[in-house]
């Protein structure tokens, strides 16, 4: 379904008289899909109101809903934006070679078996893009967490285990960029980072403690394959009371599901190398 398919889906049999309801509200979240589509820099709730022809309300309540069956993400500042994967509705073909195609299943797993909203992050140039996200409705989000992570992985587990497989030239360039505060707790010294990334290598998982958002947590593993590569970083956020009494289970059960996703150990190794951390030296 390309832009001009989802186009055409939303202005279809414009003669028919009287829509219903239903029919009316399909067609207008059609016309939020396709816009969404062309304009993957973002949209606002005003200017769908205006393209609508539809109240402001009516915008923002297409928008939520969307976000909700996890087609749209808000992010900052009013902005939604299209989910990571909705544009490769448009081919196919291609979506079904991406490394993450087969993890879909992965995140539901361990979103069943622990009832906490749950990501899939995937690595691409200069960012951790989240292509997966499975939760209850009516669960919040974390606040700014967005669909990629860029100068936020120190402060994040997702990004703490992508960084703890970094050689060390590229981690020293993550460094010098400056460790960003997001909140009192977030770990802003390179000493204390790398103490924290000596821990994610020997434990095989990362967490953070309203190290992005003080009123979340985070806990995650790598997802490796058979020859130890790293593929995949899987992780669950949750509120800092759940943390606080039940990380442990919850942290196991992470890297159990990490591990199982495509058979391969859920621990790093001490030095990293088996985990090809040359080939993500660029990442970040």
């Amino acid at each position: 379904m390309n832009s001009e398919s989802a186009r055409a889906l939303a202005l279809a049999r414009p003669g028919v008289a009287a829509p219903s309801r239903s029919l009316s509200t399909a067609r207008a979240v059609l016309r939020v899909l396709s816009m969404l589509i062309e304009r993957p820099s973002g949209v606002r709730a005003d200017e769908i109101s205006q393209a609508l022809g539809k109240s402001l309300s009516t915008a923002y309540y297409l928008l939520t809903s969307l976000c909700e069956e996890g087609f749209a993400v808000h992010e900052s500042k009013g902005v939604y934006r299209p989910a990571p994967g909705l544009g490769s509705l448009t081919d196919p073909g291609e979506s079904a070679t991406l490394p993450e195609a087969g993890l879909a299943g992965t995140v539901d797993r361990l979103f069943l078996l622990t009832r906490r909203r749950s990501y899939l992050g995937v690595v691409r140039p200069g960012r951790i893009e989240i292509v997966a996200v499975q939760g209850r409705q009516g669960v919040r989000r974390m606040p700014g967490l967005g669909s990629e992570i860029r100068d936020s992985a120190h402060a994040l587990a997702m990004g703490k285990v992508v960084l703890s497989l970094l050689e060390p030239p590229a981690l020293a360039r993550y460094f010098a960029r400056g460790l960003k505060s997001f909140t009192p707790q977030t770990i802003t010294t390179g000493a204390a980072l790398a103490a924290e990334l000596d821990h994610v290598r020997r434990h095989g998982y990362a967490v953070d403690r309203e190290e992005f958002d003080q009123d979340f947590c985070c806990i995650a593993a790598p997802i490796l394959d058979h020859n130890r590569r790293f593929v995949a970083a899987l992780g669950l956020s949750t509120t800092p009371h759940v943390f606080d009494t039940e990380h442990e289970h919850l942290a196991a059960t992470v890297i159990e599901v990490a591990q199982s996703a495509l058979g391969g150990p859920a621990a790093a190794s001490d030095d990293g190398s088996e985990c090809e951390a040359g080939r993500l030296a660029h990442v970040l």
